[in-house]
């Protein structure tokens, strides 16, 4: 959902360069000192930031980045964090695929895609985060005993999503249709909860690299 422009967001944005990276600043020591840390994580369309900001709080050793296209969703989050006390954050205002090649060589621990755009219309489809295409790209930037874990309320998206795994590098660990939160290792969306206040099921998979 494309969010409304507010005069404040660009302000803060601006104000907080030691915390948001855009596409031009990625060869910069901010970003580069960062992805080179132990324990890194990564969510892929982070909205407003209620995961990764929950995420990080309950693990401080880890090192998260948020991948985030709209510029108003990354202020909400960098008015989040400014009242937390949160360094192991970074926020990166881009489409994922900008930034892949800079990854490249880099290995998450995890990749979170949370309540991702479903682009239901076959022409958008190419464009979805599960979609083999970027698959293919998360498996040079995931750990070789890492997770990819994908959540969303969208049915007929999560059905192709378990389609696209099929011929990817990817394979399922687990999966279901009516996720109840109930990992500790995991953080509700702002979307995640709003939607389990209206009863809608959440689905979810969690899928690792095959092996060789």
């Amino acid at each position: 959902m494309r969010l409304k422009h507010k005069p404040w967001g660009e302000k803060i944005i601006q104000e907080n360069l030691d915390l948001v990276i855009t596409p031009e600043r990625l060869k910069e020591d901010i970003f580069q000192n960062f992805i080179k840390k132990e324990n890194l994580y990564i969510e892929i369309g982070s909205g407003k930031g209620d995961f990764i900001i929950e995420m990080a709080k309950k693990y401080p050793s880890y090192h998260f980045i948020a991948v985030e296209m709209q510029s108003m969703a990354i202020a909400y989050i960098v008015r989040k964090l400014e009242s937390e006390n949160i360094d192991n954050i970074l926020l990166v205002n881009s489409d994922i695929g900008y930034i892949f090649e800079e990854l490249h060589g880099i290995k998450f621990q995890s990749i979170f895609l949370n309540f991702s755009d479903p682009w239901p219309k076959k022409r958008q489809q190419k464009r979805r985060l599960t979609y083999p295409t970027k698959l293919k790209e998360y498996a040079h930037i995931i750990a070789r005993d890492g997770k990819l874990i994908f959540k969303t309320d969208n049915e007929p998206l999560f059905i192709d999503s378990l389609e696209y795994l099929k011929e990817s590098p990817f394979e399922l660990v687990s999966y279901t249709y009516n996720y109840l939160g109930d990992d500790d290792f995991d953080a509700p969306t702002e979307y995640e909860k709003k939607f389990r206040t209206l009863g809608t099921p959440i689905k979810r998979y969690i899928a690792k690299l095959k092996n060789d």
